[in-house]
């Protein structure tokens, strides 16, 4: 029988198509079952008969269903993804405009930082409902969770609920498809990556690239670009220019690639806000390539929803051409190998740290490189973190465990107190202003603080 995969925020216009591509070009995963789940019609309207275009474009005979009934979607399913957020496009752009009001700037504001224990504090009720779901009627399915921020809902899932759940997360793969350009190589045959850390400050402790020093060869461009010569000849890889083609901006990276020898992972707007130098005033903002202009993060914007919208709708009607490749998201083969259609394979996850990380708290989630295979997934150890990297990430460990409790349990103190801690918080004073707006804004997002929401 084949498999079934339950997408929920199935009617995401950027998103959902490209999952269903991805396993459509698995020809192991042909037949699959999948239901779109969504709260708004209106988007199912639109992805729904999109992600059946694809699948007979590809031959791939997926049988493709959308509702708005959860618990109906789940009967069976073996396979669940989440895609979704909370408060919509106005909860995105108040996540940003509030920390403005107290001269905190954002690059992203989905993980760390004010925007992201917002986003956290109203997410964790509705995914730990959405769980609790899984788990009483398809007990025995995967969760894989790519919502934001994801360390915070991953470890809210594993608090709660004995499904099986994983966080997902791309900006590992983005990291090793700027640096095969750089070094014109093959992204997948020919590199070898060592990482550990938490989600969006994943820190690349090795890289291999055919039997060389890959973090050394990045130092030697950063330093003489003229100079250098790439390791390879081959040219961006496609699945990056699918997806935006090379972004420009490294510098962060590149910054603690010339202080430690090591560099982050996720892309700079994700990195940025775990710091408190790098956002610390209209000068720095510039120095590091970002826009203090900028009112809220491009993904925030209505005209970035309308514009994925559109393209969805060019993609539907013809106006726009299919991509009918796998991208570089994981989500499907990590399907095809947990069912055994395909051999097992290596991807980065978040998951409760057994050991991975040995300096970090046993618990709290982290994410490092796993094997996947019938069996399950198997995340690898990466021994101790160095000094500085764990320093860094240990506030912000610490600190995502407070959100958890305080989104778990109504506590207002204590969520007001992990605000304090964030970097880009400059004292308590100013987290209890952001606190008491946010509150005041997100009220009806918030019911665990009014005695409206339990676990």
């Amino acid at each position: 029988m084949a498999a079934k995969f339950v997408l929920i925020g199935g009617g995401s216009y950027g998103w959902t198509h490209r999952l269903v591509t991805d396993i459509a070009c698995l020809r192991t995963l042909h037949g699959m079952h999948i239901v779109l789940h969504d709260i708004n019609p209106d988007t199912l309207a639109i992805t729904l008969p999109l992600c059946r275009k694809i699948s007979a474009a590809l031959g791939a005979n997926l049988k493709i269903e959308s509702t708005t009934d959860l618990d109906a979607a789940l009967q069976g399913a073996d396979f669940v993804g989440l895609t979704i957020t909370t408060a919509g496009q106005e909860g995105n752009r108040l996540d940003h405009l509030i920390p403005m009001d107290y001269g905190i700037f954002q690059t992203v504001g989905d993980t760390v930082g004010p925007g992201g224990w917002s986003r956290a504090l109203r997410n964790i009720p509705v995914v730990v409902d959405i769980v609790r779901r899984v788990e009483q009627i398809a007990p025995n399915a995967w969760f894989m969770n790519y919502s934001n921020p994801m360390t915070v809902l991953t470890r809210a899932l594993l608090r709660t609920s004995a499904v099986k759940s994983v966080g997902l997360c791309h900006e590992l793969q983005g990291f090793l498809l700027h640096a095969a350009t750089w070094l014109g190589v093959d992204w997948e045959k020919d590199m070898r990556v060592r990482v550990a850390g938490i989600n969006h400050l994943i820190w690349i402790l090795g890289l291999d690239v055919r039997g060389l020093n890959g973090l050394e060869l990045l130092r030697q461009r950063e330093m003489s670009p003229d100079a250098f010569e790439p390791v390879g000849e081959l040219g961006p890889p496609e699945e990056l220019l699918e997806a935006g083609g090379v972004n420009p901006h490294h510098a962060i990276k590149f910054d603690f690639l010339r202080r430690l020898g090591i560099m982050t992972g996720a892309g700079d707007g994700h990195t940025a806000e775990f710091f408190s130098h790098y956002l610390r005033d209209e000068a720095s903002i510039r120095r590091w390539g970002f826009d203090p202009t900028n009112k809220a993060h491009t993904f925030s914007h209505t005209s970035d929803y309308d514009k994925r919208k559109a393209v969805a709708e060019d993609l539907l009607s013809g106006r726009q051409e299919l991509w009918l490749k796998h991208s570089h998201e994981h989500a499907s083969r990590i399907i095809a190998a947990l069912v055994g259609a395909e051999p097992g394979l290596l991807t980065p996850v978040n998951l409760a740290n057994t050991g991975q990380i040995e300096n970090l708290p046993r618990g709290a989630v982290v994410e490092t490189l796993a094997s996947v295979d019938q069996l399950g997934i198997h995340p690898l150890c990466v021994g101790p973190l160095p000094a500085a990297p764990a320093a860094w990430t240990m506030r912000h460990v610490l600190v995502q465990e407070m959100i958890v409790e305080a989104g778990l349990t109504g506590n207002r103190d204590l969520a007001v107190q992990a605000l304090s801690c964030d970097p880009l918080v400059p004292d308590p004073d100013t987290a209890q202003k952001i606190a008491d707006d946010v509150f005041e804004q997100f009220r009806d997002w918030l019911p665990q603080f009014h005695g409206k929401w339990t676990p």
